[in-house]
This record gives structure tokens, C-alpha cells and sequence, in this order.
């Protein structure tokens, strides 16, 4: 029996394994350590050891049966690309994945490069080249006029940067850092620009222009629409000279000391240098080598500079530069930042039509970096190549091996892209590395040509490496889709899809474009948006993903029908198109791996059960180590024993077996989880609620609401946060600016972006808000009616400042401001220390010294990261400050100004150290002190930061506010500036028993709270507690039981948290109102130390906010446990419990595809686009496209290329595939069962029952189904459809009779014959089915028998209308036979397949058996031997030779008599009537017994392999 167990428990896992691995297409089983696969060598293999030598074309017979007859194409190969693999695959391509990532993100440094093209593109775009009557940006210049007013400014702006007029810059430097550098020919103390001017040529030639009926009006007319910056203006562009000022023409191989303008394409050329002497334009002239010498006077240093005459800018510009017939003016010039060691070229562009209007302006900077030394990342971009080279040799191997499938794999091209992206990246940087090691030892950066060829090979490399990366992460799909079914499941929903959606789109092509051409040629006229073909594409496009916004600012008569029109077929129609697609796709690859999963599912039972029946009696650490035990020793703890060995271990096993439960293994899977799902009830359910929990819950959440509204007062925070934003950011004051003629305009918080306004904003719009805020009126009304002290400052005449002594000395203070500064090191070329001196930026010696060009360019550098105010010092913080400002005032000597170390208490914002300003309260001395730092070098090039805190009362609302601006300057000059303002209202705690009625009233409604919050605990514990006791006493553990408490059931781990959070908030909520009683001992404290003592308060009040908002979302989570018992709302949580892994691993493929495009947009646009120029900005981007909302124009300016191949592939697949894959889901999980009708008096039963008796409360008048009826069929199976195709085959073809002399000879039977003579009433229904369908079907040739009669062509007739009709049904029903025989194929490939695999492995298993009883046979053979042996030593013993022969042939006689009785007494208990088992044992049967003993147990042996399983046992 114990035999018969062991084999049954194996036979059925064995089998289990076999189901589930054929779906791979790779099974493993245990036979003499041999290893099985479905292949031809394994049947070779096979073969041979059956029949000891291989016999090929026997087995290749043999598997073209068996292929045949499970419905398998022989002529195809097996694709083995899809089975199962390993985790740990994925785990090691994610490796390689995070490595390739970092190598790729650190040696693109975007972030680095997008603050510096950020720096240069705010310093000419946010600059106001007009104060009056308008303020004029970049943005606001629309045609020549306001070109020519705009450069004079940035040129003016550039000359004074690092004089006196703006000494919080660098000499000749943009934004303070940004150090414009000379060109070739420039003296290296100068700055240079290069101007290029395109011209369209005038022509009097009418007919191809105006026509002769303008002629008179305009004589003539541009040649041209427009000359773009780098075409060929071919004819179209005018060549006449200027007095003293040459066309310069195109050139393809210019050298070095040529200058043929923007990308070599010729026009006017002018290079405009500025410096201490003055800024001047010279005009190119390549051709004339015999013109103006050098000279330093006008930045003229050598020859390489051809110039044919040269003026001053006051002069060019007074002339008039932009001409009527200028197309396109191109600026560029080179920039050099020492912070960060980094390389510019910017290019400023303005292109005008022949309309006049300004078609296009862009500024577009490019940079790289110079330090590019890494002293770690060349061991990641080791691992990165071997990494790279072992999947290459994986992808050969595999394309060797498998060939014509590997070559129908889509993955097979996306890795091959990949393994190609990343080889081109290394190649790449290693041309990259020399040619820049080249250019930092030698005066190339003066040579913008040379500039061009480093820049471009590192765009290359920006492209290959984000093109690999991008590949890379979706490779990591494919492993997961090799591990995980579900996974699986996705990639081939969407692979399946593509080829419909390619085809839709193709087809939708044709009228997209129709509708673009549409909007172009009616709507180009009145909007920019469709103003150009491409423009109006994109448009189009933007509006076809839902983007209306393109159609506002204009009206056309047909807008309207034009927008219906196109939502309506593209928005509507075609969005629910793609839904279609992907459902279809989805539904139908579930229904084909549905057997998977089911395998899964019962295989992640079968191992649940088992792990359960281990970790039953072991502990805590064994069952931590177990879930660490390789797998490979559990199936060897698993794996039947070896013919031989002990079983004694498994005999206990099968014994304690049935202690575990019933023993489910011969069940069916559906049957079986339904059984363990009845099993497991009482241990998924939870204990319902009641109704006095809900009233109880209620009154907690009531409670909590209100202790939250009275407490944290958010609405009138809010309002006071608004109030001083707004007058923080709206104040005004009049400020110097930086001009020829040193004007003076209004300066807001808004406009700051430099550290010169923000100098000006500083010492003009701060003490504006504080003293004139409140005019004098409203202050003086206020103090006559005693609303506020005489002596106070109030803003917006409520908010009161808060002022208070110093420790510094003099009188009160009133604000404080935090500076901290960057560190200044002499620039020798490196942004860290690290970097070697070969990759040090030195651009060559200057006049043969020892002084580098790069010095002479910048001297100082060391800022080279920012410094945050919230931050910790860095490398890039100065650290030994000695910075000290006095005054004397009526109260001594005033120490305003001081630095300090970090540390709390040492009167800095936050402790974290730098220079310390307080400033006093009294609005002449804050003035004067203001000018004294202005003027002692307290603002300076080196400033990283400012904090500015000032603190408020608000007496109408009892709040206390900590009002924070903050200046934090970047490496790359530009200043991000901000306003925080934080609130707390005051308990008043200080009053004592006088406030005791509004604290009270504060405190009770949470006080209340955390009581109902206590509760719940207590009746958790009890939930807790009866499910401990529920358990058996074997598994009566608290480890276990917490577990399964949670995790069966979501609300109580919503619950947990709730409550968690609760006492952790109320925990914050005492140590805030703590602080609060302070109040008044911090008040009369130092300023600094009050200033940080109210940040702490309302830091401490915000904490409590977020942690409440939090719980707040819990709290109204825990509502779905009271209805989860309404059919409906178990209905929706089922729907979400099953779709859980589809979604789940939805969201994981989601994540990953969006984050590789995450990688390729802040690679590609990172550097010019600031959403994306970080990888937190950049996934915000991209995950906004899946929501709807895009931008591509800012992508096309950033990378062009880029943004054409990025924007409508990613958009289409998450906006139109994933959405779609994910409502697919939704849909085949939606479970649409019709829930009972809602009983309203069993719902009332338990509160009203008792009070009104005249009620039936019980009556139920739901109509119940009859438990005794019938299912209906469910929609058939597919060998459902596959069998009934085939009778139906098979009705046609034996009973549709043949033509025998034109006689119809059929075949029929009885409807009682085939119904056994039972027809009821189901079967009633199916006749008058068919006689409906009959009478169809005669009505139908009726019609056509009439159509016939009027038909004039009898022939025509049948020809075009009942052939038609015959085709139509004949195509029909091929296609439904076809789709049958898939089916048919599909079936019989799957299940008799896997039924002959198992009956192959139970036959091994018989046959192991066999062979196992075989030998405890031979053992019985010998010790029977050994018995009759020692009895005859015994005999030999006991009688003479003479006795022994007359007692030999009775002894061999008792001795099988005794062996036979034992026999029968250990079978019956001892009754000899069971010898008669046995007949063919008798002596008398067999005389030859007597003679042989051996023979007589080799004839038992034998007779005993006829007998069962329990006749040997017996035996």
C-alpha cells in the first residue's frame, strides 16, 4: 500500500511537470539521471539505449507519426525561442541594463549641459531691450526695427559685464560666467560675434513677380520668398557689394583663416568684437589679402581675421544694418564657462519672409564639456563592452543555430539594434577622447570649424548612445516575456496587433491627409499653426490626439464642420478602432495561452500545498532558510527514491498525509481549486460589520474631519499665502539697469534672472515691501483706532512684522538674510581635481608665458555645482569666510554682518553656516545698511545664494507666518528665484484657563478620535485573536497568523496603516502644540534664534498636514469594506481581484517602455529642453503623453530629427496601444453577472424588527431558480466547435447522396431512432427551430423564384444575383470550416499529445516498479536460500548421513508447507484456506520440485509477477 501511494502522488506531480512544460516545449524527468527533450537527437537517444543501437529512420518515422497525428506540420521548425527561461537571465540583463545607463548618462553629463544652454538662452531671451512704453523681450521682437534695437543692448550688456557698472560678472561675459571667447584673428582680451547677412536679390522683371499689372506700383520685387540661414540662395541671392563691405561667397573646403559665414554658405559677413576699448565690426573679406592689418587698438591681433574695412558699432547701427532686402541674419559666437569647463556655440537665427513678417527666431546653444575625465566610469564601460560582446555572441549562436525562426523573430532586429547602438557608441568616444584631448592643449577653441568637428562627433555619440539605451531597456522585455507568461501575454498581444494597426493606419493615411491639405489651404491664412504643409501635419496630428488647443486664436467660415468632421472620424471612430484592434488581439492570445495559466495556477497550488506540508513543524529560522534552499536540492527532496535505498522517510510521509487534509490529486484542476476554495472560507473571510461599527466609524471620521478644520485652517492659509505672494512678487521699485545711458526702470520679482537684478531687486523692491507696502493713510487710521501698536510694520496693513533683538548688537531687527558663497581657485582648466593634467583645459600658452589662454580668458573658477540653501556645504562652498560689516547706532556698535560655521543655534537659515545680515527694523538705518552692503563687497561674483526670512502676525486669523525668498544661482549664471510662505495658527496655550474654551473645543473632536481610533484597534486585535484560535493546535502560531490576517484581506492592511499613521500624526500634533507654548519665552530671544524657532513651528505644522492628507485618503478607503458584501460591489472588487496580475504586469511593461523613451528624450532633448533635462522632468514628460498632453514644437527646437522619429511613434503606441491593452484587460476580467434584486426588509430586519411586529420581515418574493434544472451551455469550447464541424463533414458527405441514374439516393434515420425514442421537450424546441429555418429558407427561393419571373435575362439573374448569394454563403462557410480545422489542430496538438507523454511516463513508472519488485525478489530468493541452508548444517548436526537420506525428500516438503503458511497467516490472519492463491506452488502440481529447491523458488518468483500489487504485499 505504501508502494501503490508513493506511486500515485508521484505519477500525479510527475504528470503535473510534463503538462506544464510542454507548453515550453522542454520537460525534464528523473530516470537514471537522464534528461529528455523533444527533439530529434532525444529520440535518437531513446532509440538507442531501447534498442542498444541507434536506428534512425526508425525513429524519424516515428515522430512524423506521432507530429501528424497531433495535428503538427512536419516541414515546419520548431520554434524554441519562446520557452520558459530562468529569472535569473533577467536579473543579469538588468545589470547589464543599469551599467549601460549609467555609462551612457554619466558620460553625456545632460543635466551639466542643459543648465549651461539654459544660462546663455535666459541671458538673451529674458533681457529687456525697451522699457518704454512696453517692456520688449527676445519674444516680443516681430520685425527688423526691433532686430537692430535688441543686439545694440546685448552688445552693451557684454562690454559692461565685469566693470564697475556690473562687477557680478566676469569680464565680457553673458549671464556672469558665460565668457563670450574671440575668433581666430580677435585679441584673446576681446569678444567676438560673427554676423551673417542673407539677401534676396530685387528684379524688374514683372512676369515673375508682380505681374504687369503691379509693375507700376512696384518696380520691383524679391526674386525669392526666402533665403534660410545654410541654403543656397542660388540666383535668387543678391552679391552687390556695399561701400567697404563684400559678398563673401559659399565655400565647401574653407580653411582655417577663412570666413564664409553660418555653415560656409556665403552672404555679408561681419565679426563684431567688443572689449575695454570698445566694440567694433569688420567686415570680411576673404579675398582681399592685401587689406587692413592687425591692429590691437580695434581687437585686430593676427592675419587670420581678413577684414576689408572696420567701424564702430554706434556707427553700424546708426546706418541701418537690416536692409528691405535682408532674408536672414545669423549671429554666432563661442562661450566659455569655467565652472563647469565647458565649450559653447550659440546660434541666433531671424529669417523674414518676403510678406515682411518675421517667419522664425530661435536661439539655439550647443555645448560640450570640456572635463570630461572619469576616474571610475572606465571599469563600467569594461563591463559595458563584455557585456555587450557576450549578447553578440548569444545572438550569433542563436542565429546559427535556429536560423529561419531566428529570423522571424522581432526581437532577433531589436537586439541586433541594440548590440549595434552600443558598438557605435564606443567607437565613437574613442575617436571622441583624442581628437578633445587635441583640442585642450592647443588654440583650436579660437577656430569655430575646429569647434564644429568635436561637436559633432559628440552628437553622434548622443545619438548612438541614446538610440542604445533605448533599445536596451526594451530588450529587457524580452526576458521577462521568457520568464513570465504574463509578460508573454502583453509583447504578443501587441506583436499580434501591429500588423492590423499598421494596416488601419495606412488606410486612415489617405484621409488624414486629405483633411491636412484641407486645413493648410483654408486655414494657412488666418493660423500660424497651419501655415506651412509640416506645419500643418503636426497640427493635424496634435488634433487628432485631442489637442484642440491648435484651433483657438482664429475663425475661418469653416472651421466648425471641419473640426466635427475630423474629431468625429479621427478622434471618436479611429481612437475606438485601435480599442477594437487591441481587444480582439488581447481576447484572442489569452483564449491561446488560457491553458497555460491554468497550468500555472496549478502548479503555484501544488507548491503553496507543499510548502505548506514542510513548514508546518519547523521554525522561524528554518523556514527563513528554507526560502533561500536552492531548487535544485528541493527536487532532489522531492524525487522518488533510487531502486535500493531507505524509504522509510517517504513511508512516514505517506503516514502523516493524510493528517494534512483529503488527498485532491486525482481531481480535475476546476474541480480541485473549487474544493480548496471551500476549504480555505473561513480562513479569506472577515468578520462583517455591523451596524453600530459603521455609526461608530462614522463618528471617527466626523470627528477627525472637524478636529482637522478647526486645527489646520486651510482656507485661511491659503489666503494668506496668496496675499503675500502676491505683493512679494507684484512690488515694484525703480532700479538701474544696464544701458548705454544708465536708465533707471521698475524692477519686479519676476524679472530676476541674473545675479545683478537680483542685486537690484534686493537692495530696492525689499525695502519697498517692508516700509511701503501699507500706505501712510491706511497706517495711520489703523494706529488711531488702535488696531495695531504705533511702532509697527505691517504689510497690506495686517500683516504685522515680528522684530526682536540680536546678539549682534544695535537696535531691533526685523529681517534676516542668509548668504552663502561659491569658492573662488585660480582656473587651471579642470572642474575636479581628479581630472590629469592631459584632459586639463589650458588652449595654449599666452605670448610664450606661463599663463594659459584659459586664464587669460577666466581667471577663477570652483563654482563648479550649485549650492541649495537647503543643502549641505559641498566641494563647491568657500569655507573659510571672514566677512564682518559694523555701524554704529544709539545703542553701540552694531555688528549687522558676520559669517558663521554650520551648526543649530549659530543663527543661520537652517544651521548650514555662511554670511548673516540683520537688518534693522527702523527703515533709514535698514536703508543705509542695505548701501553698505552693497558697496563692502557683500554681493559679489562668488554669491550662490540668498535667503531672505521675514516673520508675520496676522491678528485677525491668530496666525504666525515664516515668509522665506529665496535667490540660488547655477554654475551656468542664471538665478532661480522663489517664495515660501508657511503659516501656523497659535493655540494661545500661554493664556492659560482664559483660552481654556477655545482649546477645548480644538482638542475634543480629536481627543474623540483617537478614542474610536482605539476601538478599532481593540476590535482588530479580537479579529486577530478568534483567528488564532481558529487554527489547528499543530499551526497555532502567532508568525503565521499575522500573516494570513493580513493578506487575505486588503482592508485590514488599510486599516493597519490608518491607524499607524493616526497615533504617528497625533505624536507630531503634541510636540507642534509643545513648541507652540514656547512662544512666548522665544520672543524675547535673539531674532535669529525666534526666525528659527517659527520655522521649526510651522515645519513641524506642515509635517502634520502631509501625514493627515494621508490618512485622510486611508481613512476613506476603509468605507468599501461596509458595502463589499453588495453583489455589485463584489462584482467590481472581483473584476479588480482578477485582473490584478494582468494589470500589474501591465503597469511593469508600461514603466519600462516609458522609461526607455525617458532615456531617449533626455539624451536627445535633455540638453536644449529643460522638461528633460533631468530623469525625474523627463518621465514626468513623457508619462504626460499618456495622459494626453504633449508639446512637440519644443522638441522640434530642441532636436529636430529627433523629435520627427520620437514624437508620433511614442505617442501613438501609449496613447493608442497601452491605453487600449489596459481597458482590454478591464474588459475580459469585467465579470457581468447579474446580481439578485436588493430585499429592502431583510435590510431592515435587524434594526426595525423589534419595534414594528406587524411586519413580515421574512417574505421574499425573489422568484429562486430550481436548484434541480439544468444549466444552460455555456458558449461552446473549441473542441466543442471542432467536433460538431466534423459531424457536420461527416453528415454532409454520407448523407448527401450521389447521382445514380438520375435518381437522388440519401441516407436518413429516424428522429426516434437517434433519440433512443425519447423526445422531450428541448428537443421539441429544436424542431420547430428547424422547421422556422425550413420555412426560411423556402421563402428565400420563393423570392428568388419571383425575382426570377421579372427578371428580363434569365441568365443575368443567376449570374449576378443567386450565384452572388451562393458564393457569399460558400465563402462563409469555407471560412468557417477552416477556422474548425484550426481549432481541430489546436486541440489534438495540445491534449493527445500530452495524454500519450503521460501514459509514456506512467509506463516507466511501471516498469521501475516492476524492476524494484524484481529485486526484492532475488533478495527473498537468497535469504530462503540461506535458510535451507543453515537448516541443513543443522540436520547435518543433529543426524547421521543414513537419517538424513531417509528424512531429506519430508524435510524439503515441511519447509515449503511452513513458507506457505506463513504466507496465509500473514495474508487472513492465518487461515489455510489461502493457500488456495497459489495453485501452481503445490509439490504435487510440479514433481520436478522435489528434486530442485531452486527451481521451485524461481517457479514461485514467476507466478508471483502474474499476481496484483496487494496479492505480492501479502506475500
Amino acid at each position: 500500500q505504501a508502494n501503490l501511494n508513493i506511486c500515485k502522488r508521484v505519477r500525479t506531480e510527475l504528470s503535473l511537470q510534463i503538462q506544464i512544460a510542454s507548453r515550453s516545449r522542454h520537460f525534464l524527468f528523473q530516470d537514471d539521471c537522464a534528461t529528455y527533450l523533444p527533439s530529434r537527437r532525444q529520440t535518437v537517444w531513446m532509440a538507442s539505449k531501447a534498442d542498444g543501437a541507434p536506428n534512425y529512420n526508425k525513429v524519424e518515422r516515428r515522430m512524423v507519426y506521432l507530429h501528424r497525428l497531433a495535428g503538427d506540420d512536419v516541414f515546419t521548425a520548431r520554434d524554441s525561442g519562446h520557452r520558459k527561461q530562468p529569472l535569473r537571465l533577467a536579473l543579469l540583463f538588468s545589470v547589464y541594463a543599469i551599467i549601460a545607463g549609467l555609462v551612457v548618462l554619466e558620460r553625456s553629463q545632460i543635466a551639466q549641459l542643459s543648465g549651461i544652454n539654459e544660462g546663455i538662452r535666459s541671458a538673451l531671451k529674458e533681457h529687456y531691450y525697451e522699457y518704454s512704453p512696453t517692456r520688449k523681450k527676445f519674444d516680443d521682437i516681430t520685425n527688423k526695427k526691433d532686430v537692430r534695437e535688441w543686439l545694440p543692448t546685448i552688445l552693451e550688456r557684454l562690454r559692461q559685464a565685469g566693470t564697475t557698472a556690473n562687477p557680478y560678472s566676469h569680464k565680457l561675459a553673458l549671464a556672469s560666467f558665460n565668457r563670450i571667447i574671440p575668433r581666430a584673428g580677435v585679441c584673446l582680451e576681446a569678444s567676438s560675434m560673427t554676423l551673417t547677412f542673407r539677401e534676396v536679390k530685387l528684379t524688374e522683371d514683372y512676369k515673375r513677380t508682380t505681374t504687369k499689372r503691379f509693375r507700376d506700383l512696384y518696380p520691383k520685387a524679391w526674386m525669392a520668398a526666402a533665403i534660410h540661414p545654410g541654403d543656397d540662395g542660388g540666383d535668387a541671392e543678391s552679391t552687390a557689394p556695399y561701400p567697404d563691405w563684400k559678398h563673401t561667397p559659399k565655400c565647401k573646403t574653407c580653411t582655417a583663416d577663412q570666413n564664409a559665414g553660418y555653415q560656409n554658405a556665403g552672404g555679408y559677413v561681419a565679426v563684431i568684437t567688443a572689449g575695454a576699448e570698445g566694440s567694433y565690426v569688420h567686415f570680411v573679406d576673404n579675398s582681399n589679402s592685401d587689406g587692413p592689418g592687425p591692429n590691437k587698438t580695434i581687437h585686430h591681433c593676427s592675419s587670420a581675421l581678413k577684414r576689408s574695412a572696420t567701424i564702430t558699432t554706434q556707427e553700424f547701427f546708426a546706418s541701418g544694418f537690416a536692409s528691405p532686402a535682408m532674408s536672414s541674419l545669423t549671429i554666432e559666437f563661442q562661450s566659455y564657462n569655467a565652472n563647469i569647463q565647458s565649450l559653447s556655440k550659440t546660434h541666433i537665427f531671424f529669417v523674414f519672409n518676403a510678406a515682411g513678417a518675421l517667419v522664425s527666431k530661435q536661439v539655439r546653444p550647443r555645448t560640450i564639456l570640456l572635463d570630461s575625465y572619469h576616474h571610475w566610469i572606465g571599469f563600467l564601460e569594461y563591463a559595458y563592452v563584455f557585456f555587450t560582446v557576450y549578447y553578440l555572441g548569444m545572438e550569433l549562436y542563436r542565429l546559427f543555430k535556429y536560423r529561419s525562426v531566428a529570423l522571424q523573430d522581432i526581437w532577433l532586429y531589436v537586439n541586433s539594434c541594440s548590440i549595434v547602438g552600443s558598438l557605435s557608441c564606443f567607437i565613437i568616444l574613442n575617436s571622441y577622447i583624442p581628437q578633445l584631448k587635441d583640442f585642450l592643449q592647443s588654440s583650436d577653441f579660437e577656430k569655430p570649424e575646429e569647434y564644429d568637428k568635436l561637436s559633432m562627433t559628440f552628437q553622434n555619440y548622443i545619438v548612438a548612445s541614446s538610440f542604445a539605451i533605448f533599445t536596451i531597456l526594451l530588450r529587457l522585455l524580452q526576458f521577462l516575456a521568457s520568464t513570465k507568461s504574463r509578460v508573454m501575454l502583453l509583447t504578443r498581444t501587441i506583436w499580434f496587433s501591429a500588423a492590423n494597426i499598421l494596416v488601419y493606419i495606412s488606410y486612415i493615411s489617405i484621409i488624414f491627409i486629405g483633411f491636412a491639405t484641407f486645413a493648410l489651404t483654408h486655414f494657412s491664412h488666418v493660423s500660424k499653426n497651419f501655415m506651412l504643409p509640416f506645419l500643418s501635419f503636426v497640427s493635424s496630428f496634435e488634433l487628432f490626439m485631442g489637442n484642440l488647443a491648435v484651433l483657438d486664436g482664429f475663425e475661418a467660415p469653416l472651421k466648425v464642420p471641419f473640426t466635427w468632421l475630423f474629431m468625429f472620424f479621427f478622434f471618436f471612430l479611429s481612437v475606438q478602432m485601435f480599442n477594437a484592434i487591441i481587444n480582439y488581439s488581447y481576447n484572442y492570445t489569452s483564449e491561446d495561452m488560457k491553458g497555460v495559466f491554468l497550468l500555472e495556477a496549478a502548479e503555484r497550488q501544488r507548491q503553496e500545498n507543499q510548502w505548506k506540508n514542510q513548514s508546518r513543524n519547523i521554525g522561524i529560522v528554518k523556514t527563513i532558510a528554507m526560502l533561500f534552499r536552492r531548487k535544485s536540492a528541493q527536487s532532489e527532496q522531492d524525487a522518488s527514491p533510487e531502486p535500493g535505498h531507505d524509504t522509510s522517510n517517504m513511508q512516514t510521509a505517506v503516514n502523516v498525509a493524510p493528517e494534512m487534509g483529503p488527498d485532491m490529486s486525482n481531481l480535475d484542476a476546476s474541480v480541485r481549486e473549487k474544493v480548496q476554495e471551500y476549504l480555505d472560507r473561513d480562513s479569506r473571510k472577515s468578520a462583517r460589520d455591523g451596524i453600530w461599527t459603521t455609526v461608530l466609524y462614522v463618528v471617527m471620521v466626523c470627528c477627525y474631519i472637524t478636529f482637522l478644520f478647526v486645527n489646520t485652517l486651510v482656507e485661511q492659509k491659503g489666503r494668506l499665502r496668496v496675499s503675500m505672494e502676491d505683493i512679494i512678487y507684484s512690488t515694484a521699485a525703480q532700479a538701474q539697469v544696464v544701458s548705454a545711458d544708465a536708465t533707471t526702470a521698475s524692477l519686479t520679482l519676476h524679472d530676476v534672472h541674473n545675479l545683478d537684478q537680483t542685486v537690484s531687486w534686493l537692495t530696492n523692491a525689499l525695502p519697498a515691501i517692508i516700509f511701503d507696502s501699507t500706505s501712510t493713510a491706511d497706517r495711520e487710521l489703523s494706529i488711531q483706532e488702535g488696531i495695531i501698536p504705533p511702532h509697527s510694520i505691517c504689510i497690506k496693513s495686517w500683516n504685522c512684522l515680528i522684530s526682536g533683538n540680536s546678539n549682534f548688537g544695535g537696535g531691533p531687527k526685523l529681517v534676516r538674510i542668509t548668504q552663502r558663497r561659491s569658492r573662488q581657485i585660480l582656473n587651471e582648466g579642470y572642474k575636479n581635481e581628479a581630472t590629469v593634467p592631459n584632459f586639463r583645459f589650458t588652449g595654449g600658452k599666452y605670448n610664450n608665458s606661463d599663463t594659459t589662454k584659459a586664464q587669460v580668458l577666466v581667471n577663477t573658477s570652483g563654482f563648479n555645482s550649485e549650492i541649495s540653501p537647503f543643502g549641505d556645504r559641498s566641494d563647491a562652498e568657500e569655507t573659510n569666510l571672514n566677512f564682518n560689516l559694523y555701524m554704529n547706532s544709539s545703542n553701540g556698535i552694531d555688528e549687522f554682518c558676520k559669517s558663521t560655521e554650520p551648526g543649530k543655534g549659530k543663527g543661520s537659515f537652517l544651521g548650514k553656516g555662511g554670511i548673516v545680515c540683520m537688518l534693522d527694523a527702523n527703515a533709514t538705518t535698514f536703508n543705509y545698511q542695505m548701501n553698505m552692503m552693497k558697496s563692502s563687497n557683500f554681493f559679489s561674483v562668488a554669491s550662490a545664494s540668498f535667503v531672505v526670512e521675514l516673520l508675520t502676525h496676522n491678528p485677525n486669523v491668530g496666525m504666525v507666518t515664516h515668509s522665506m525668498i529665496k535667490f540660488q544661482a547655477s554654475p551656468s549664471g542664471k538665478v532661480e528665484k522663489g517664495v515660501y510662505v508657511k503659516s501656523t495658527a497659535l493655540f494661545g496655550l500661554e493664556l492659560g484657563i482664559d483660552n481654556a474654551g477655545p482649546i477645548s473645543d480644538r482638542l475634543t473632536p480629536g481627543i474623540i478620535y483617537i478614542f474610536c481610533v482605539a476601538m478599532f484597534c481593540v476590535l482588530s486585535y479580537r479579529e486577530l485573536r478568534v483567528e488564532y484560535d481558529r487554527r489547528p493546535p499543530q499551526d497555532k502560531r502567532w508568525l503565521p497568523t499575522i500573516y494570513n490576517f493580513f493578506t487575505l484581506d486588503i482592508f485590514r492592511i488599510v486599516d493597519a496603516l490608518s491607524f499607524g499613521l493616526s497615533f504617528y500624526s497625533i505624536i507630531i500634533f503634541i510636540i507642534w502644540i509643545s513648541k507652540d507654548a514656547e512662544l512666548p519665552r522665544k520672543l524675547g530671544e535673539d531674532y535669529g534664534g525666534m526666525t528659527d524657532y517659527v520655522f521649526e513651528l510651522v515645519s513641524q505644522e506642515r509635517l502634520y498636514n502631509r501625514m493627515s492628507a494621508l490618512n485622510l485618503l486611508l481613512v476613506f478607503v476603509r468605507p468599501l469594506r461596509f458595502i463589499r458584501e453588495n453583489p455589485r460591489i463584489m462584482r467590481l472588487n472581483m473584476t479588480v481581484y482578477q485582473s490584478m496580475a494582468d494589470v500589474s504586469w501591465f503597469i511593469v511593461v508600461l514603466l519600462i517602455v516609458v522609461f526607455a523613451c525617458t532615456l531617449l528624450a533626455h539624451i536627445s532633448f535633455g540638453a536644449s529642453f529643460t522638461a528633460c533635462n533631468n530623469l525625474y522632468s523627463a518621465f514626468l514628460h513623457c508619462y504626460y503623453y499618456v495622459l494626453g498632453k504633449f508639446d512637440f514644437n519644443s522638441l522640434y527646437e530642441a532636436n529636430p530629427e529627433m523629435a520627427i522619429l520620437f514624437f508620433c511613434p511614442y505617442l501613438i503606441l501609449v496613447y493608442c496601444v497601452f491605453t487600449n491593452v489596459f481597458f482590454a484587460i478591464l474588459d475580459r476580467f469585467f465579470i457581468s453577472a447579474e446580481p439578485p434584486p436588493v430585499n429592502l426588509k431583510r435590510k431592515l430586519k435587524p434594526v426595525f424588527s423589534k419595534i414594528c411586529r406587524c411586519i413580515d420581515w421574512d417574505d421574499d418574493f425573489v422568484m429562486e431558480d430550481d436548484p434541480n434544472a439544468k444549466k444552460a451551455d455555456g458558449p461552446k469550447s473549441r473542441a466543442s466547435r471542432v467536433e460538431d464541424t466534423f459531424m457536420r463533414i461527416q453528415n454532409i458527405k454520407h448523407g448527401g447522396g450521389e447521382m445514380d441514374g438520375g435518381n437522388i439516393t440519401t441516407k436518413a434515420a429516424l428522429l426516434t431512432d437517434v433519440c433512443d425514442g425519447i423526445i422531450d421537450e428541448r428537443m421539441n424546441g429544436v424542431l420547430r427551430w428547424s422547421q422556422e429555418e425550413a420555412k426560411s429558407m423556402i421563402q428565400e427561393f420563393r423570392a428568388l423564384l419571383l425575382m426570377k419571373k421579372d427578371a428580363k435575362n434569365e441568365d443575368v439573374f443567376i449570374k449576378h444575383t443567386v450565384m452572388k448569394r451562393v458564393q457569399q454563403q460558400e465563402a462563409q462557410s469555407r471560412s468557417d470550416m477552416e477556422e474548425a480545422y484550426r481549432q481541430m489542430r489546436h486541440a489534438t496538438e495540445v491534449h493527445e499529445l500530452m495524454a500519450l507523454r503521460d501514459q509514456q511516463t506512467l509506463s516507466k513508472y511501471i516498469i521501475l516498479l516492476e524492476k524494484q519488485i524484481q529485486t526484492k525478489m532475488v533478495e527473498k530468493h537468497g535469504l530462503v536460500m540461506e535458510v535451507q541452508h543453515l537448516r541443513g548444517e543443522l540436520d547435518n548436526m543433529r543426524y547421521s548421513k543414513e537419517d538424513l537420506r531417509q528424512t531429506g525428500a519430508r524435510g524439503n516438503d515441511t519447509f515449503l508447507e511452513e513458507i506457505n503458511g506463513q504466507s496465509s497467516l500473514a495474508d487472513d490472519g492465518g487461515d489455510l484456506e489461502q493457500e488456495e492463491l497459489l495453485p501452481e506452488t503445490s509439490l504435487d502440481a510440479n514433481p520436478d520440485v522435489r528434486k530442485d529447491p531452486n527451481a521451485a523458488i524461481e517457479e514461485r518468483v514467476r507466478d508471483m509477477r502474474k499476481l496484483g500489487v496487494d496479492e505480492i504485499q501479502a506475500v
